[in-house]
């Protein structure tokens, strides 16, 4: 025995299972803004982090170089200074060379994923306009229906 379900097909039905899949995408948008904002807040800490470790290691750095200095029973020749310094030059060049690379990666990132947040709150805006749109569609009244019900009520049924 089939049975046929008169109210699948209304109008209210469907505008019913509109609203339902609008409100499980705006769901889905807004749990991927929290993810974005997340990673956003990672990355920006992770950024922080590296900037204040590489500041730690060039102090470091110095200070082992000032110890290295007063190690050294006599002063070096110009000739072994402009080369030692050739060389320190260098090495802190490639150094910083390899932190910025991966500064630019983590900035790329951060841009990224900032892009795909406004992306994701562009879309949630306009599932809410058409989400309001459906509700206030839902709530006009149908002038069919007020006929019909004017009808069955003036002949009292």
């Amino acid at each position: 025995m089939d049975i046929i379900d008169l109210d699948a097909s209304s109008p209210s039905s469907k505008l019913k299972e509109i609203i339902r899949q609008q409100r499980a995408e705006n769901d889905l948008l807004q749990k991927k803004l929290q993810m974005a904002k997340w990673v956003i807040n990672y990355l920006e800490q992770h950024n922080k982090q590296l900037e204040d470790e590489h500041t730690l290691y060039e102090l470091r750095q110095i200070r082992e170089d000032r110890e290295l200095a007063q190690k050294r029973p006599g002063d070096l020749t110009p000739i072994d200074r402009e080369s030692m310094l050739i060389q320190v030059n260098t090495h802190l060049e490639k150094l910083l060379a390899k932190a910025n690379k991966y500064k630019d990666m983590l900035r790329h990132m951060k841009t990224h994923y900032w892009a795909r947040m406004h992306v994701c709150k562009a879309k949630m805006k306009i599932l809410k306009r058409r989400l309001s749109k459906a509700l206030k569609r839902r709530k006009k009244p149908d002038p069919l229906r007020i006929l019909a019900e004017a009808s069955l009520a003036g002949h009292n049924t």
